[in-house]
C-alpha cells in the first residue's frame, strides 16, 4: 500500500510508470506521441505501401502499431497483427514464405468472417461464396481453440466485438465449421452444394489477392498486416542475424509487399537493419530509422503525467524540486538514450527509492533520484553486457578513453589493447568517436566512449546522478546533442557533427 498511497500524494490518479509494453497499456491514445515518420508509415489508405521501421528494443515500435491498430476500428481499413509464431517442430531452415503467407491469410480470414458476420453475405457472389467455404475449411478446420483465440485477438478492427461473436464457438473450428459459417449468413443449401463440389485453391499470394477482394466488396479500402515481434521467439531472440533469416522470405518479396491495396507494416529490431539494407529496395519498400530525441521524449514523458493525473502534472520537475544544470526532466530524457520505454524505466526505479525512503512524501526527495538511477544503472548494464565487460570498464576509469590508456590501465601491448577494445566495441559497450590529439606532434590516437549513458554512470558509482552530470556532460555548439565523456582530454571533436568542442 506504501506505493499507492506515494502515488496518491504525488498527485497521480494511476501509475503512470507501471507498464512498458505498449501492447498492454489501456490509455495509450491519451499520451501518444507520433514518433518519426508516423504519417509516412501509417500512409495514404487510398494508395498503400508496405513499409519497414528499424528502432532498439523499447524504442516504440510496438507503441507505433498499436496506434495503427486503434486507428483502423475508425477508418475503412481491414488490420491484423502478425506477432506470434508457431514454430514448434521446425527449423529456422524451415520458415519460408508459404509459412508467412499462410499465417497472415488465416488472421485476414478470420478477419474477413468477422466482418460478413457484421455486416452480411448479400454482397458477395455465389463463386467467391464457395472460395471463401474452401478457404475456412482449409485454414480454419484443423485449428484447435487456443490457435483460433490467437487469430481472433490478432483482428484489430473490431476490436471486442469480434471476440464476443467468435467466443460463441467452443472446441475445434473443424466440429463447427458449418455452423459457423450459417451464423454468418451462408444458406444451408450453400453450404452442401460447396461440400459436395470441393474444389482447389490457388497459391498464397492468390488466397490473399482474393480476400482482399471480399474486403473490398465490404466496403473496407485495403488490409494492411502490421508485423512485430519478429525477435521474440526460440529462433531470433538473441541474435539479429537470425531474426533476419527468419522474417526474410516475406520481407524481401517484393511481389507480394506491392500487392494492391495490401500493405505490410513491419517494426523490426534495429539489429536487422544491417542483413537488410544489403537486399534492400528503398525505391519500392520505403525504411526508416526510428531515432527519438530527448525533447521528442520529454514531450511523450509530459503527456504520459497529464493522462495520468487529470492533467495536473505536466513534468517530473513539478513533483521533484532538484535543481542543477539539468533538471529532473532533462536528466531522464536524456539518460533513456532515445528510448520510450527506457524513460519509464528510470522514473519507475525513482518512484521506487522514494516509495521505501518515505511513502508520505509529496515530492521526490534527491535521495531517491541518486537511488533510481544508480539502480537502474546497474540492472540495465548487468542485463546488456557480461560481467567481465562492465569489470574491464569499471577498471579504465573512464567514460572515453584512447588504445594508450587501456594498454596502460591494463598493462597490456597496444595490440592487446586493440583487441580488448574491439571486443568491447563488437558488444555494443563502446562507440567509435574519431581520433584525439594526445600529445602534440605526434599521430592522433583512436578515441572511444561508453555506448550507453545508464552504463557510464555505472563506472562512477560513488557520483550523484546531478554532479555525474555536472562533470561528464556538455551540448555541442555546433549541432546541439547533448555528449558524455569525461573531457580530459582537449581539443575535442563532436561525433555527430565533427565540430570541434572546447570545455
Amino acid at each position: 500500500m506504501s506505493y499507492t498511497e506515494l502515488l496518491k500524494n504525488l498527485g497521480f490518479d494511476a501509475d503512470p510508470f507501471a507498464k512498458t509494453n505498449a501492447d498492454e497499456e489501456e490509455w495509450l491514445e491519451r499520451y501518444f506521441i507520433p514518433p518519426p515518420f508516423f504519417n509516412a508509415v501509417y500512409g495514404d489508405l487510398n494508395h498503400p505501401k508496405s513499409s519497414v521501421v528499424f528502432a532498439p528494443r523499447g524504442g516504440g515500435k510496438t507503441a507505433q502499431k498499436r496506434k495503427i491498430e486503434l486507428q483502423s476500428s475508425q477508418q475503412p481499413l481491414l488490420c491484423c497483427s502478425y506477432n506470434s509464431f508457431d514454430i514448434s517442430g521446425k527449423r529456422l531452415e524451415d520458415i519460408d514464405l508459404s509459412y508467412h503467407l499462410n499465417n497472415v491469410i488465416r488472421r485476414v480470414l478470420v478477419g474477413v468472417l468477422t466482418a460478413l458476420q457484421i455486416r452480411g453475405v448479400e454482397s458477395i457472389p455465389d463463386q467467391d461464396r464457395h472460395l471463401l467455404y474452401l478457404l475456412t475449411k482449409v485454414h480454419l478446420g484443423k485449428l484447435g481453440q487456443s490457435e483460433l483465440k490467437e487469430s481472433i485477438d490478432a483482428v484489430k478492427t473490431f476490436g471486442d466485438q469480434a471476440k464476443e461473436w467468435w467466443n460463441k464457438f467452443t472446441g475445434p473450428v473443424g466440429l463447427v465449421l458449418n455452423g459457423l459459417l450459417a451464423k454468418i449468413g451462408f444458406p444451408s443449401t450453400d453450404i452442401q452444394k460447396f461440400e459436395s463440389e470441393g474444389g482447389t485453391l490457388g497459391s498464397p499470394t492468390d488466397q490473399l489477392i482474393f480476400l482482399r477482394k471480399i474486403a473490398q466488396n465490404l466496403g473496407y479500402k485495403c488490409i494492411y498486416i502490421l508485423v512485430d515481434r519478429v525477435d521474440e521467439n526460440a529462433f531470433t531472440n538473441a541474435s539479429g542475424s537470425n531474426a533476419f533469416r527468419f522474417i526474410a522470405p516475406l520481407l524481401t518479396d517484393l511481389q507480394v509487399l506491392e500487392l494492391d491495396a495490401v500493405s505490410f507494416k513491419f517494426f523490426l529490431w534495429h539489429l536487422l537493419l544491417d542483413d537488410y539494407r544489403k537486399v534492400a529496395r528503398p525505391d519500392r519498400v520505403k525504411y526508416y530509422e526510428l531515432q527519438w530525441n530527448h525533447e521528442q521524449l520529454q514531450t511523450m514523458l509530459s503527456e504520459r503525467l497529464k493522462a495520468h493525473s487529470s492533467g495536473r502534472i505536466s513534468s517530473l520537475s513539478q513533483i521533484c524540486p532538484v535543481t542543477g544544470k539539468w533538471n529532473i526532466d532533462h536528466l531522464v530524457t536524456l539518460f533513456a538514450q532515445g528510448s520510450p520505454r527506457n524513460v519509464i524505466r528510470i522514473c519507475k526505479a525513482i518512484v521506487d527509492q522514494q516509495s521505501e525512503l518515505d511513502a508520505t512524501a509529496k515530492t521526490l526527495s534527491s535521495n531517491a533520484v541518486d537511488l533510481g538511477f544508480s539502480e537502474i544503472a546497474s540492472n540495465m548494464s548487468a542485463e546488456l553486457f557480461k560481467d567481465s565487460i562492465i569489470r574491464d570498464l569499471q577498471r579504465t576509469k573512464k567514460c572515453d578513453f584512447t588504445i594508450k590508456h587501456v594498454a596502460s590501465a591494463f598493462k597490456i601491448s597496444v595490440p592487446a589493447a586493440v583487441n580488448k577494445v574491439r571486443s568491447w566495441e563488437d558488444a555494443g559497450a563502446v562507440i567509435s568517436l574519431g581520433t584525439v590529439q594526445e600529445k602534440a606532434g605526434v599521430k592522433p590516437s583512436n578515441h572511444y566512449g561508453a555506448a550507453h549513458w545508464l552504463l557510464a554512470k555505472h563506472l562512477f558509482p560513488d557520483l550523484t546522478i546531478r554532479v555525474f552530470a555536472e562533470k561528464k556532460l556538455f551540448a555541442c555548439p555546433g549541432c546541439g546533442r547533448v555528449l558524455i565523456r569525461d573531457w580530459e582530454m582537449k581539443p575535442q571533436t563532436c561525433n555527430h557533427c565533427q565540430a570541434e568542442v572546447l570545455i
